[in-house]
């Protein structure tokens, strides 16, 4: 072969091409970011229901109305599920996060009431087919009148479980009448207390009651999710908030000493709070700075209803032990040594039965919770040269 023929073979040897749609990596895939500012939001209410249920200051519920946030809040993560997975989907997986948790109190909860002699409660008898509330919390569990600590919170649970089965149809009404389904549960609340329609004392009153007196902060998580929200103005929401605050005010101070005692006069000042909350979006970028404290929002997010269920039997096993130690009941010295002591006896319950709720998130179970960060921007990849 001669020269001219080796150069003219490598010339019309064809070069290897690469393909820009499978030689070059995928990018990795962008952690799941966390809203730091709903977390916060979170944290913040948790830890105001612990100060309220050692401190007893009945303003701190009318500085930072916990369960009317809290309820917002839910709502606009079950809009976000309902809008991604479906109704089905949405209703199992909210069950499956709030269940687990539940039932690690009711096999510690309900021993402890039979030993103490529950089958011969005069207060409070026990009737063995309520014990079905314990496993679904349709209404609110049972308990002996020893053990009324451990179920004396579970109505918070009872409440979020119905909201959760109605949630379906009303992100369907939401989508096909946004104002009309967030104004219902509010006028709903407000004719429960009047005599047009007369609140039940039974319940299906009780569901009835959380229901309409959340369901509109409940609604409004719907609204911020879809962004609706974002279309009033702030100074909108602002005066809308002034106003549904002095009109519970002026209810409440006409129907009771303590205005805000009042349940309407409760509700309206707590969809006026949650109104503002809501509408909110600040980034809080400021907790990078402090990880400490950021990790701290994560944890108590990542064990939101363990701290919820376990706090009040803890304060009260805390209490007790106070009382036995010398310390009188509902004083200064009483309630200080509460938080003082009653802060880590919470924590390391916590740390003993939180992983159920790993295990209900299908997490790898843990003492102390991984939590997730704010995802890092993505950077584009450069395109690939010609070949």
């Amino acid at each position: 072969m001669t020269a001219t023929e080796a150069t003219v073979d490598v010339a019309v040897t064809p070069a290897p091409i690469e393909n820009p749609a499978t030689d070059v990596p995928p990018p990795a895939p962008i952690p799941k970011a966390r809203n730091r500012y709903v977390d916060t939001l979170r944290a913040l209410a948790i830890t105001r229901v612990f100060l309220h249920h050692t401190l007893w200051i009945s303003w701190l519920a009318v500085l930072f109305p916990s369960m009317f946030v809290m309820f917002g809040l839910a709502g606009a993560m079950t809009a976000a599920t309902l809008e991604r997975k479906g109704p089905a989907t949405t209703v199992r997986s909210r069950l499956r996060r709030l269940l687990p948790p539940l039932w690690a109190l009711a096999l510690v909860a309900i021993p402890l009431m039979l030993i103490n002699g529950w089958q011969h409660d005069q207060t409070s008898p026990l009737h063995w087919k309520d014990l079905f509330y314990w496993i679904l919390p349709l209404a609110n569990p049972p308990a002996s009148s020893w053990g009324g600590p451990f179920a004396l919170a579970l109505w918070y649970l009872r409440a979020y479980l119905w909201f959760v089965l109605f949630s379906p149809f009303l992100w369907w009404a939401f989508k096909k009448a946004p104002l009309v389904t967030l104004f219902a549960p509010l006028t709903f609340a407000v004719l429960l207390y009047s005599p047009l329609l007369p609140l039940p004392v039974n319940k299906v009153g009780d569901v009835l009651w959380a229901t309409a007196s959340y369901g509109t902060c409940w609604v409004l998580g719907f609204a911020r999710h879809t962004r609706l929200l974002d279309r009033i103005p702030v100074w909108a929401c602002v005066a809308a908030a002034v106003t549904l605050a002095v009109v519970s005010y002026v209810w409440g101070a006409r129907h009771d000493s303590f205005p805000y005692a009042d349940p309407i006069a409760e509700t309206l000042w707590g969809t006026a709070f949650v109104l503002v909350a809501l509408r909110a979006r600040p980034t809080l970028a400021w907790l990078d700075r402090f990880p400490r404290l950021a990790r701290i929002v994560g944890v108590f997010n990542a064990r939101a209803i363990t701290i919820y269920v376990w706090q009040v039997p803890v304060l009260f096993l805390t209490g007790a032990v106070l009382q036995v130690a010398g310390i009188t009941p509902l004083t200064t010295e009483m309630k200080v040594l509460s938080l003082v002591l009653g802060a880590p006896l919470t924590a390391i319950a916590v740390l003993l039965v939180g992983w159920v709720e790993d295990v209900a998130a299908k997490r790898r179970p843990a003492l102390v919770p991984a939590t997730p960060g704010t995802a890092p921007t993505p950077v584009p990849t450069p395109a690939p040269a010609p070949a």
